[in-house]
């Protein structure tokens, strides 16, 4: 049976279904999921911040939905060096730093499309302007799968130049505060409308109180103005997220301190500062070095308890993913979690004489790396 369409302001989007579950994606935009709902004892779970339109999602490709990041995600430093030879990329986020890649803003082609399955194809080659962007070329196939009420995303990249590459992979899922509307017991028939976090929270004031967060890690990264700056820090204190947390908390002990500029003034800081913390899984992220297979289990987890909805929300990747960036914009009604394969400024501080294990993974040409991430919905016991 095939995936069923519908009409997303102007873009074709495709939906998928099982007994549990629906997920949009929308191809022509980065193969994004912007929706995917889960019924839960009789109620509907909205699960991804859906942009509140097509031109919000054109806009801002990397800020709703789950986008794809790739060939890089996070901010890292231009130019880089590889293999001895310096490398420079568009400068898309400020002066010296690029950021997130390219491909969540452009079209990816349908492959197959299924009652609960999609699969699309990006090739780098499309994009007009690839070698200032990225130098080698790759292509990447995504494919999104409901299976008992989970959305799985399996990835594979294959690097097509004739030489050995650098590989970076990311995701940039946005998981509302709340997954049902404040004061509504159940949400709309699956597939009707699409719900955005806006919608979700409301007046709910307690949403950042309601949603809490935990994070199975071995460490965090510090870093400078959104760049790993290769310090490596223990879990304790106020970033130590095995045990859950809510994010309003988090935002209190963690709040930026003044100064100029999005990141607070650098030298006031005496540890790590939201919006963003960057955990790492020290197994995965030597995955390459210890022979481990990117697409087995053992990557980055986390959990996002709403508890006021009374689910929790399970984000599960494989070896492949060995960090994870928190991401709690101020005043938005939902965050991010996003699972990376190598972390920030990973293409600087591979060269570093600290010989840091980054996740950076070598692709030698015609090679390819596959890995997943699995979102499941439980209730809260």
């Amino acid at each position: 049976m095939a995936a069923a369409t519908s009409d997303f302001g102007g873009e074709r989007a495709f939906i998928l279904r099982d007994e549990r579950a629906v997920a949009w994606v929308v191809p022509s935009i980065g193969a994004n999921c912007i929706a995917y709902t889960v019924e839960l004892n009789g109620t509907r779970h909205h699960l991804i911040s859906t942009p509140p339109s097509v031109e919000a999602l054109r806009a801002r490709p990397t800020f709703w939905g789950y986008p794809i990041l790739s060939p890089y995600p996070g901010r890292h430093q231009v130019p880089f060096t590889w293999r001895g030879r310096a490398y420079q990329l568009v400068e898309n986020d400020r002066p010296g730093v690029a950021i997130h890649g390219f491909v969540a803003e452009a079209p990816w082609e349908v492959l197959h499309a299924g009652a609960t399955s999609l699969t699309c194809r990006f090739d780098s080659e499309s994009v007009a302007d690839r070698a200032a962007r990225w130098p080698w070329p790759f292509s990447l196939t995504a494919t999104h799968r409901l299976e008992a009420g989970a959305l799985f995303l399996e990835l594979t990249l294959e690097n097509r130049a004739d030489e050995e590459i650098p590989h970076l992979l990311g995701l940039h899922p946005y998981f509302p505060l709340r997954t049902t509307p404040a004061g509504v017991a159940a949400g709309p028939e699956a597939g009707q409308a699409l719900t955005t976090a806006a919608e979700l929270v409301g007046q709910d004031a307690a949403a950042r109180e309601t949603c809490r967060l935990q994070i199975a890690a071995d460490e965090l990264w510090m870093m400078k103005a959104g760049l790993g700056t290769g310090e490596i820090l223990r879990l304790e204190g106020s970033w130590d997220l095995r045990q859950p947390k809510s994010v309003a908390a988090l935002e209190r002990e963690l709040a930026p301190p003044p100064g100029p500029g999005p990141f607070g003034d650098d030298r006031a800081m005496r540890g790590p500062r939201l919006p963003v913390l960057l955990y790492g899984k020290r197994e995965a992220l030597r995955a390459r070095a210890a022979g481990l297979d990117p697409s087995q289990a053992g990557g980055v987890r986390a959990i996002l308890h709403d508890t006021a909805g009374g689910v929790a929300l399970s984000l599960e990747t494989s070896a492949g993913f060995g960090s994870l960036a928190v991401y709690c914009p101020s005043g938005q009604p939902f965050l991010s979690l996003e699972p990376r394969s190598a972390v920030s400024d990973a293409l600087t501080l591979m060269n570093d004489p600290r010989r840091l294990d980054t996740g950076v993974w070598p692709l030698g040409p015609g090679q390819r790396w596959r890995a997943w991430a699995r979102l499941t919905l439980q209730p809260v016991r």
